[in-house]
């Protein structure tokens, strides 16, 4: 089985500058609307009778971006698969620091809510294009790591922007204070405009469009391994993708075809059901209003902006921990632990938010262990459900159809991400405890639909996982043993694509 590469996780990891990208991107606005300036400059009351009203405009404002996050995921499939994964997150690139910039040169509130939208649209076509970038260019035994990099680097995003929020809190120009964190969102899509100049195409892409010669010198340049001279375990991974391609070539690959074609519905249906079930925790809705959940627990000036700091970084410390060890424990596993453990920190939440924050028994005890439970959603989160629920969404789909699959489970995550989000300020004004309860609901379903409908798919290639859902697999790689590489006609070498090429070449010679 051929072995991840240095060159390969480096790769990965100048993609994955796309997820940064979103997580800065997206979490900005959450710190820009803890800083007082914002409210000033835009003339928005916190208190009184023009709550209301603000805690609409923060709803549109919400609501419009993960609508352009929506049209950027479905954008972004179909061109990914026109122009190729490189040349498509290099729009996505450019689209997400237009956006970003007019975001913090915003001038009225009308404005924000319309470059938001444009802003949206970049960093949406971004979290569906890393995911399948990722998972096309890794190998069976570390796809899961790999992969997995785009989890880290968004709750990493997350991560630097609150830093970056809680640093511009302090700053005596208070408009600074909230463009500044909504500016720098433009420095991460620039690195990544670069850094995709000397990224490799997805082989799996090149494959797809009949470039068999660049899928190789791709394959062979991110999978190479000293080890191996001959570049057996090269050759047959190779030797796979071409032919599981050529079998899948001319089965259909649209939005509709993935509808109406059972194995491919199949597919849809767990790829996307994570992805809202992942929102369904009440994850989003922590995240993106913690800063305001901080206050009503008793937490005032720059501590609530400071809490949100620690914990995106508990976030990402799990993501990170959980790339590392995924491919081995799996990611059934991963997704039942980490729902079940978000479900009894949300149930430990509401319960003290009820008896001890909003009931008649105030207790700053009561509002100490809110905000560990908050925590420990968090740990969760971030170790067992982030990475995995990005990983499962990516692999389960055939090369065919694969953008556009994902593309599909991105859309639901921010369809989920409106439903949940856009009414959140208002909902933890007015109801608040009792809105954590439908989290509570949704995702013990969600276990009970994991534990009983989601096949296991580490160690596999991503072409063997077709089997999971009925389809042919033309050539096994994970099982076979070097002696039947060796013995396998699949010596590819750069110029020597198909076998009719190699007799070709052979002649010349």
């Amino acid at each position: 089985m051929t072995k991840t590469t240095i060159y390969n996780v480096l790769v990965g990891m100048t993609v994955a500058m796309g997820s940064f990208t979103y997580g800065f991107g997206f979490a900005a606005f959450a710190t820009s609307i803890g800083q007082p300036g914002f409210y000033a400059y835009f003339n928005l009351s916190t208190k009184g009778a023009g709550a209301s009203y603000t805690n609409d405009i923060l709803g549109a404002v919400n609501a419009l971006f993960f609508f352009g996050a929506v049209l950027g995921a479905l954008g972004g499939g179909p061109i990914a698969d026109r122009v190729g994964r490189r040349l498509a997150l290099m729009i996505a690139a450019v689209v997400s620091i237009i956006g970003g910039a007019l975001s913090a040169g915003s001038v009225h509130i009308a404005m924000l809510i319309i470059v938001r939208t444009l802003q949206g649209g970049g960093l949406g076509a971004l979290a569906t294009l890393v995911p399948i970038y990722l998972a096309e260019s890794s190998t069976p035994s570390k796809r899961g790591m790999l992969t997995g990099l785009h989890g880290f680097f968004l709750v990493a995003g997350y991560n630097i922007s609150a830093w970056v929020g809680f640093g511009a809190h302090f700053s005596s120009n208070l408009t600074f204070g909230w463009r500044g964190p909504i500016a720098f969102t433009t420095i991460p899509a620039l690195l990544l405009l670069l850094g995709c100049i000397w990224v490799p195409e997805s082989p799996r892409w090149l494959l797809m469009k009949g470039r068999d010669d660049e899928a190789w010198a791709a394959v062979s340049r991110l999978h190479h391994d000293d080890s191996d001279p001959s570049e057996i375990s090269t050759n047959f991974e190779f030797y796979q993708m071409r032919k599981q391609i050529e079998l899948e070539r001319s089965n259909p690959s649209s939005y509709w075809a993935i509808l109406t074609t059972p194995a491919y519905r199949k597919r849809a249906f767990l790829a996307c059901f994570v992805q809202f079930a992942a929102n369904a925790t009440g994850a989003l809705v922590i995240n993106y209003y913690s800063v305001i959940i901080y206050q009503q627990l008793g937490l005032t000036g720059s501590i609530p902006l400071l809490m949100y700091c620690i914990y995106t970084l508990i976030g990402a410390l799990g993501n990170l921990f959980s790339l590392l060890t995924i491919d081995r424990t799996g990611r059934r596993p991963a997704l039942i632990t980490g729902f079940t453990g978000c479900m009894v920190a949300v149930i430990v939440e509401t319960v003290m938010i009820a008896e001890f924050v909003t009931g008649p028994k105030t207790s700053a005890g009561g509002q100490k262990v809110a905000i560990l439970a908050i925590f420990f959603f968090v740990f969760f989160y971030g170790l067992f459900i982030d990475a995995a629920s990005f990983i499962y969404s990516s692999e389960i789909y055939p090369t065919n159809i694969r953008s556009r699959g994902v593309a599909l489970a991105t859309t639901t995550y921010f369809i989920a991400c409106i439903t949940f989000v856009t009414p959140g300020a208002t909902a933890i004004a007015t109801i608040s405890w009792r809105y954590f309860i439908v989290f509570i609901c949704l995702t013990f379903v969600t276990i009970l639909v994991i534990f009983f409908y989601y096949p296991e798919t580490k160690g596999r290639s991503l072409e063997e996982l077709a089997e999971l859902f009925g389809d042919p697999v033309a050539v096994h790689m994970t099982t076979a043993t070097e002696a039947e590489m060796e013995k396998t006609d699949v010596r590819i070498k750069k110029h020597l694509v198909d076998d009719a090429a190699e007799q070709e070449h052979i002649e010349h010679r």
